[in-house]
């Protein structure tokens, strides 16, 4: 990986990608004016991106989109409740491997789609983690849906 400072136009590309996948005014809120990018050597693409605090987002290869890290998620709690997040009820959650069950899902942002990135927080609104919808918010909060509500990292 090829860690070097991005120049204005990949700032403004990495702020405009920002701002279409989790609206106005992400962008500003989640890639500083001083960021740093990690360049895939092989692709010469854009492949990680980093703040003064570290790792903020690294940018999937099969659709040119951000996958949040815990910093990037940070950032993006500057955002208006709900956009973005989930809270869940925190008691058992050291016995959970990647999946949260929707019966521990008690709010939602009802504006995401399945397979956005989505920001975990506790019923007190600590961030405890980011993660990937795997189902729509609607069905998340259905009576019976026992299924994995979103993948958690």
């Amino acid at each position: 990986m090829i860690v070097r400072p991005a120049t204005q136009e990949e700032i403004d590309r990495l702020k405009g990608i920002a701002d279409y996948q989790f609206g106005y005014p992400a962008g500003d809120l989640l890639i500083p004016d001083d960021v740093v990018v990690g360049i895939s050597p092989g692709t010469r693409r854009i492949r990680e991106v980093y703040g003064k605090e570290g790792l903020l987002a690294v940018i999937r290869a099969h659709d040119y989109l951000f996958s949040l890290s815990i910093n990037g998620a940070r950032r993006l709690l500057r955002l208006p409740e709900p956009r973005l997040r989930a809270w869940i009820s925190v008691p058992g959650i050291e016995s959970l491997r990647k999946s949260i069950p929707c019966t521990m899902i008690k709010r939602i942002d009802t504006n995401l789609l399945a397979g956005d990135e989505v920001i975990v927080l506790n019923e007190d609104g600590i961030l405890i983690g980011v993660g990937r919808l795997r189902l729509a918010p609607t069905e998340v909060l259905e009576e019976g849906c026992w299924g994995g509500g979103y993948t958690y990292t």
